[in-house]
């Protein structure tokens, strides 16, 4: 967590990968850099694979931030998509959590982006148009938005150990 606030702090750009076994505490910080980029009065995206959008995880969120998120997923009918993207838009929930599409909520002041499980293939579009990856739509976002990313995972893919490697 402080390796990665001042860079919340400073409103820069940058990516960092969390690297934890499963049960190791990686949510909990995401906990705590979502309460700290609320506390500048910025928003977050969290995305999650579909297949652990469980109630358990929703819960673990909904716990900590009440009525500040909104969750999408692709188990919503097109009524209740359309009333939080309408609720995300107006500010009453400046924190999202949802699977892929969930990096396109548009949220205004963006400061942080969380992919768990960075590594999933889940992330990756590739059935349908348009084709795209969560994983590099998500820092692509951020960089536009000066905004943080924290690629978290107990299995790195390799493009994200190389990229850490060099330095990026």
């Amino acid at each position: 967590i402080e390796g990665i606030k001042p860079a919340l702090e400073q409103s820069v750009f940058r990516t960092f990968l969390l690297h934890g076994i499963t049960g190791s505490g990686k949510t909990q910080i995401y906990v705590e850099l979502i309460k700290e980029i609320l506390a500048q009065n910025k928003t977050a995206i969290v995305l999650i694979p579909e297949i652990i959008l469980t109630p358990q995880t929703l819960g673990r969120f909904q716990f900590y931030f009440r009525d500040q998120i909104g969750i999408i997923h692709s188990r919503l009918s097109a009524g209740e998509k359309r009333e939080i993207l309408y609720k995300i838009r107006s500010g009453k929930y400046p924190v999202v959590l949802g699977a892929r599409s969930a990096i396109f909520a548009p949220l205004d002041r963006l400061g942080l982006v969380i992919v768990d499980e960075e590594h999933e293939t889940s992330y990756k579009q590739s059935d349908a148009q348009p084709r795209y990856h969560a994983r590099d739509v998500a820092i692509y976002r951020a960089r536009l938005n000066n905004a943080v990313v924290v690629l978290g995972s107990a299995t790195p893919s390799f493009e994200s150990l190389y990229n850490v490697k060099q330095g990026h």
